[in-house]
């Protein structure tokens, strides 16, 4: 047993962050409306009301020279010990209010030091000093208006006004340093600093006068019950997983890691964001979250993702890559956005569906799945789909952007097997005419014929087939990356296959035509084991696991390919889920690699390169499909 889990056991808390200086990993803390993440005792980002907002305000902490940081288990409670010289300045207890956009922290002072707070620099920031201060009680205060206009993600501009109000009680003494920056001098003793939301002016006072009159105990007492009652009910997996499973307690602590993670960066809408970086509704990301929630049995949470979805098609008549959570009307639209997310989103409703038995609900949101299916069909050439263009391997440069109208594998693959659920479940509930669901049989079994041929060669899965559309026939205009690097947005297609947005056009950017070739990612003979699917054979799926075997055994770590260095963060998981499902003694040791690479706070990130984290950190998308091999794992370990 290493020192930090040793530290873990004695405390009853979760796995300290030690640093020297500021910790590199970072975490939640968020109640479905107001959310941080914190960096140790900083806080890095800070937005709401509203989980699709802007953060403007960073609070950093002066004078120590390393911090301990510890979660109170089943809570989304924080708290860190700093020090100086190894001796103790300060203690810290953070916690968002279960109710109101309201984010505390507890400070026991030691000896001086500083908080700065650095508010962004923009014509749409307005300040109010000590605005609510009062030398009797030893208050002081910054209240912060953001008009409406800054990004919430890219240029994505948040459409409404803003308050933030940092509102201080005992021996903390606020100081300008110079525009937008100011700093708190904290003296030895008691004082509280609180970040307080409001959508309005009046919202924003009503939480500073709850502050100023309710004592924070009582605060902290109702968020912990709050976050108690939601740990009781998940599974009681004390009970279910085996006593003599190595490492049990280590797995059980890792759930209720995965459990806050997700909880805390779900909105109030249903929404889960897809990390401090993203603060949008991923169709993708929320797929895996949907399937880590049901795997821990929180059906409630499952639900209220696709109720997101619900709300939003029921006004606009569409989904895209990703949508902004409680702001009507603004998406992030990618390439190909009605293949392949429309797919997991069919199949995500049918996952619930066999957990719950919620048919009532099912059947409400049909429309929207009846229109997740039929755009795919729009979108089918010689029985492929393209990819989507926020895929998770052409994202993360595994594959190039311009094989996105190339035949998609894994794209073609959910089209059939989202529509395997979605057309018996018609047919059981008589929604169509028999012969529309048989027309639209026919189009699914001639599409997963031709998945064989077009898919699978010399029993490998190719992730691509480029014979699905010649450059000439790819659209001429798409929204999406250009290729010029220019962010995402309109462009048009040049006479080499390249797609330019019209600032690459004026400035005359030529590139070479575009290489149409195969490329073959045995890491996709993974999604038919996650999915529960029987359309490639036994025999095919066995043959590529190997070499996913055979690729681990010659580099020692999880890859997608033979020449990359970079694991997908939830590789991980597809693989010791397929281990699992085929009673492999090396899903054991994957999972102690999976193990291996949790980060301080309990997460696991966007990607490892070298096994070191890249990317977005806290991210439920790759914890929560993680979870869930490890749950399936620990479950069937008599077996293993």
């Amino acid at each position: 047993m290493n020192v930090r889990w040793f530290i873990f056991f004695l405390t009853g808390l979760f796995p300290p962050i030690l640093s020297a200086g500021t910790p590199t990993q970072l975490h939640c803390l968020g109640n479905g409306n107001y959310c941080a993440f914190g960096q140790g005792a900083d806080i890095e980002s800070i937005f709401g009301p509203g989980y699709s907002s802007p953060s403007y305000v960073r609070l950093t902490v002066n004078g120590g020279d390393s911090t301990v940081s510890s979660r109170m288990k089943g809570t989304a409670i924080w708290q860190h010990s700093i020090y100086r010289d190894g001796k103790i300045m300060a203690k810290f207890t953070d916690f968002i209010d279960s109710k109101t956009a309201v984010l505390a922290r507890i400070i026991d002072c030691y000896a001086e030091f500083s908080v700065d707070i650095n508010i962004l620099e923009d014509e749409k920031i307005t300040i109010a000093e000590n605005f609510y201060a009062n030398k009797k009680e030893k208050s002081s205060s910054l209240l912060i208006h953001k008009d409406r206009g800054l990004p919430i993600y890219g240029n994505y501009s948040h459409p409404y006004e803003q308050f933030q109000h940092i509102f201080t009680k005992g021996n903390a003494t606020l100081v300008k340093k110079e525009n937008y920056n100011y700093s708190f001098h904290i003296q030895p003793g008691k004082s509280e600093i609180f970040f307080i939301g409001g959508s309005t002016f009046e919202e924003c006072e009503e939480y500073t006068n709850l502050v100023i009159n309710s004592t924070t105990v009582s605060l902290f007492d109702r968020t912990k019950e709050h976050w108690l009652e939601y740990t009781k009910r998940r599974y009681d997996f004390e009970q279910l997983v085996p006593d003599h499973l190595p490492n049990k307690k280590e797995i059980i602590d890792q759930i209720d890691n995965v459990a806050i993670i997700l909880k805390t960066q779900q909105a109030a809408q249903g929404g889960v964001i897809a990390g401090h970086a993203y603060h949008l509704g991923y169709v993708r990301d929320q797929y895996g979250v949907s399937r880590g929630f049901l795997a821990m049995g929180y059906f409630e949470e499952a639900r209220k993702i696709l109720n997101f979805y619900w709300d939003i098609w029921k006004d606009f008549g569409y989904i895209h890559n990703a949508q902004a959570i409680g702001i009507p009307g603004i998406f992030h639209q990618h390439e190909n956005d009605e293949v392949e997310i429309t797919g997991y989103l069919i199949i995500q409703a049918f996952d619930y569906l066999k957990k719950t038995k919620d048919t009532a609900f099912v059947k409400e949101i049909f429309p929207m799945l009846e229109w997740a299916w039929q755009v795919q069909k729009n979108n089918l050439k010689k029985g492929m789909l393209p990819f989507n263009g926020d895929e998770t391997y052409v994202a993360g440069g595994i594959l190039p952007r311009n094989a996105l109208n190339d035949g998609s594998a894994e794209a073609t693959f959910l089209f059939i097997e989202s529509g395997s659920y979605l057309l018996s479940f018609i047919d059981e509930n008589r929604l169509w005419d028999a012969a529309v669901i048989e027309s639209n049989r026919a189009v699914m079994d001639s599409t997963r014929i031709a998945f064989h041929h077009n898919f699978l060669s010399d029993n490998q899965i190719m992730a691509n087939n480029p014979s699905r559309v010649t450059i000439e026939e790819m659209p001429a205009f798409r929204h999406g990356f250009c290729a010029g690097s220019h962010g995402v947005l309109e462009t048009r297609k040049d006479e080499n296959g390249n797609y330019l947005c019209p600032k690459c056009i004026a400035e005359g950017l030529s590139l070479p035509r575009i290489e149409r070739k195969i490329y073959f990612l045995p890491s996709l003979a993974l999604t038919p084991e996650y999915f529960g699917s029987e359309l490639i054979s036994k025999k095919i799926l066995e043959h590529n696991l190997s070499l996913i075997k055979e690729n681990y055994m010659r580099k020692g770590q999880v890859s997608s390919r033979e020449d990359s260095n970079i694991t997908i963060g939830y590789e991980y998981g597809l693989f010791l889920y397929a281990l699992t499902k085929n009673r492999d003694k090396l899903a054991g040791t994957i999972l102690a690699d999976m193990m291996a690479v949790i980060d301080e706070t309990g997460a696991w990130v966007e990607y490892y390169h070298n096994g070191i984290p890249r990317g977005c950190n806290y991210r439920p998308w790759e914890s929560a499909i993680n979870i869930e091999a490890i749950i399936l794992y620990s479950l069937n370990y008599e077996t293993n």
